[in-house]
């Protein structure tokens, strides 16, 4: 008769900045009993990596800062020392769009950072596996009224993401131009750049139009710099 012993497979984890660094342990399987691998973002996603904020919600919108100026992001996204961001998805939603200006917006990051920003209404950061806090290092502002601006020489200032509307004579009073999209999206997972934001660094959405009403969600991937990457 032949000998025979339970095995128990392990598996080295990935390093997904949540301390399982050079560590094994047991393959992930539903609870049906079915093994499967995460790609990277749902992997990040269980870990609790997948972090979002909200700028403007339910009917509270928000006004756009008007005219394009650097130093004057409608959001900034502070990435201080020892963090870093992989943002993923920014949604713009626009709600009033007031007069017939055309719209240009910028999604941009640089390795400067402003930590002292004047204005600025602070965000709230949420991690989108909910039953964890969000454990986020950065800071998100909208309304700023300026900063040094990131497109100064030398800050490897790029930008990732633009979007433009051309609008019509005249759009009627108090909505978005007739049968105009109102909302622009920048997604790393579906066709954009995904970029790695190593901190210091900071990120900026810059909206270029006079004064309109708006939505805006980010969401990002984020970690601890020298384990998530």
């Amino acid at each position: 008769m032949t000998n025979t012993r339970d095995v128990e497979p392990l598996v080295e984890r990935s390093q997904t900045g949540v301390g399982y660094r050079a560590a094994t342990a047991p393959p992930r399987a539903t609870f049906d009993g079915v093994q499967f691998t995460a790609d990277w973002y749902l992997n990040h996603l269980l870990q609790g990596n997948v972090k979002m904020v909200n700028i403007g919600t339910g009917t509270s919108v928000v006004a756009s800062a008007g005219a394009y100026d650097a130093t004057k992001p409608d959001v900034h996204m502070q990435v201080p020392q020892g963090v870093t961001v992989f943002l993923v998805n920014m949604e713009l939603n626009i709600d009033d769009l007031v007069d017939d200006q055309d719209m240009e917006a910028i999604l941009a990051f640089a390795d400067s950072l402003d930590t002292t920003p004047t204005g600025g209404t602070a965000q709230t950061v949420y991690n989108m596996k909910n039953d964890l806090a969000a454990g986020s290092g950065v800071t998100v502002q909208s309304d700023v009224t300026a900063i040094t601006s990131p497109a100064t020489a030398g800050n490897r200032y790029q930008e990732i993401w633009r979007a433009n509307a051309t609008l019509g004579a005249a759009p009627e009073a108090g909505s978005s131009e007739e049968g105009m999209f109102t909302r622009l999206a920048y997604s790393a997972r579906a066709k954009d750049p995904m970029a790695c934001v190593i901190g210091p660094s900071e990120i900026t959405l810059t909206i270029g139009k006079a004064t309109f009403n708006y939505f805006s969600t980010w969401i990002w991937v984020e970690g601890e710099t020298g384990i998530i990457v």
